[in-house]
């Protein structure tokens, strides 16, 4: 018989439940004082909380129950708005609390036969192989390893369902298994691909190892805390980790920047462009956004996004190659420009304008008078607010500005490389902007960041020769 705590705040309700649970053959007792928590002493094997009385703590006590050790399985009552919200935060089953008596008993069977997938710890691993409980150590490794392997797979299946979505990323924990020699030869081959860069969902069809045992072998590394399991890309230590971030970020902030754009957004190029810029900017975009280049990347829930943001790129392409149809496209536009966000469908005038202003500011540059840089530079960002390499080239004449002013080199770079990362994320690369942002990056003591950006600047355009003396100047041996 299956023994539940009621840990309801309402007495009516929860005793009327505690009588109907009962003359259904579950063994319930409602205990008030453990509505915010266990307070020990409890041995049940499911927990009923009170969703509507926790709110958004139903998470955070559900978790507080989870690591008792009894390990007990969790079911929630409420019907409120912010349980509903909750409850799939707390990886618990919520019941409406008028509900049949038959559906709350069906949730607490199922939250006992299961509730040592609810959660990836040690101190379930231990419970879960039917071994007693033992403190993590390195002596009780082996044997725990060894259990885990024969597990009932509903297990480590049921505890992943929450994760298939996830990055998996190892630990220090993973080494000190290898070089304890604790896993077999197919799990070390297995545990090469635990980089950081793919999701539990593109693991498990992979080789080495059939899906139940990676099933297994995920379930009882994330119990043993050698791999995590994150939403985002962490620790972006490796090249690799950094890379699917950017890539990440970048998807995510172009999806947002082209919402109710204009064709000249989708390309990022001005109606002065003729053909051969189209064809640039296309090959640009693609260097970044192309279905080849992202299909080498494991993007989890963003992959949905890239068909129909390159269908976007196509079609954009398509209508501005073609005379008619861009001219049938500029009539479109006039009447719904006002409705439209836009950096790139500017007036030619400010177009013109804006590009004799920067030439100006880069040969202020080029002579050392950074005043008048900034002044001509503040004069094009201002006529065409927006375009990368403006934007870049300011920001790094109001650094030296502000430098030559009297100002904290590395507190005025760290700023001014901020805004310059926040605008530049979502766009094709420009190479001539991520110099300035790479300079920008060496003046606040970031060396690593600054390759990080000459190489993308250099892999875009390798003719760059700014970009490539302070390659050199940075020790970077292959651009």
């Amino acid at each position: 018989m299956t023994a539940v705590l009621i840990a309801l705040a309402d007495v009516g309700p929860a005793v009327q439940l505690e009588e109907q649970l009962n003359q259904a053959g579950v063994k319930a007792r409602w205990d008030a004082t453990q509505v915010d928590g266990p307070k020990g002493g409890n041995s049940a094997a499911v927990v009923l909380v009170d969703a509507d009385h926790l709110g958004s703590r139903l998470a955070v006590v559900s978790e507080q129950w989870r690591d008792q050790p009894n390990v007990p399985g969790v079911v929630a009552i409420g019907a409120s708005a912010a349980a509903r919200e909750q409850a799939p935060i707390a990886r618990t089953t919520l019941v409406n609390p008028t509900a049949k008596i038959s559906t709350l008993v069906s949730a607490i069977q199922e939250a006992a036969k299961l509730r040592l997938a609810s959660d990836m710890r040690w101190l379930v691993l231990r419970a879960a192989t039917g071994l007693p409980p033992i403190a993590d150590t390195p002596a009780a490794w082996q044997a725990t390893l060894a259990a885990a392997r024969k597990i009932d797979l509903e297990v480590p299946r049921t505890a992943l369902r929450w994760h298939v979505a996830h990055y998996v990323t190892p630990t220090a924990r993973l080494d000190q298994l290898r070089e304890e020699r604790m896993l077999t030869v197919p799990e070390l081959e297995a545990a090469q691909l635990l980089d950081g860069t793919q999701t539990v969902q593109k693991i498990v069809p992979e080789g080495p190892l059939e899906p139940p045992q990676w099933a297994r072998l995920l379930w009882t590394l994330g119990s043993m805390g050698a791999v995590e399991f994150t939403a985002e890309v962490r620790d972006l230590n490796t090249p690799a980790r950094r890379l699917l971030d950017d890539m990440r970020r970048h998807l995510r902030a172009r999806t947002a920047r082209l919402e109710r754009s204009t064709f000249y957004d989708v390309l990022e190029i001005t109606p002065l462009a003729e053909y051969p810029e189209i064809e640039e900017a296309c090959r640009l975009v693609a260097l970044r956004f192309s279905p080849e280049v992202l299909a080498d990347f494991d993007l989890s829930e963003l992959t949905p996004q890239v068909k129909p943001m390159w269908e976007l790129i196509e079609k954009a392409r398509s209508v501005l190659v073609d005379h008619s149809a861009r001219g049938r496209y500029h009539d479109w536009l006039r009447n719904k420009l006002r409705e439209l966000r836009t950096v790139w469908a500017i007036d030619p005038s400010n177009v013109d304008a804006a590009a004799h202003a920067f030439a100006k500011g880069q040969a202020a540059l080029g002579a050392g008078d950074v005043h008048k840089a900034m002044s001509e530079l503040a004069i094009a960002c201002r006529k065409f607010p927006g375009h990368p390499e403006y934007e870049a080239n300011f920001a790094w004449a109001r650094y030296r500005v502000q430098v030559a002013s009297g100002r904290d080199r590395v507190e005025a770079a760290v700023t001014e490389r901020k805004g310059l990362e926040e605008m530049l994320i979502g766009c094709r690369p420009w190479p001539n902007a991520l110099v300035a942002l790479a300079l920008l990056c060496a003046a606040g003591n970031d060396a690593n960041a600054a390759r990080w950006h000459l190489h993308t600047a250099l892999t875009t355009d390798p003719t760059l020769p700014a970009a490539a003396q302070l390659a050199q100047r940075l020790g970077m041996r292959r651009y």
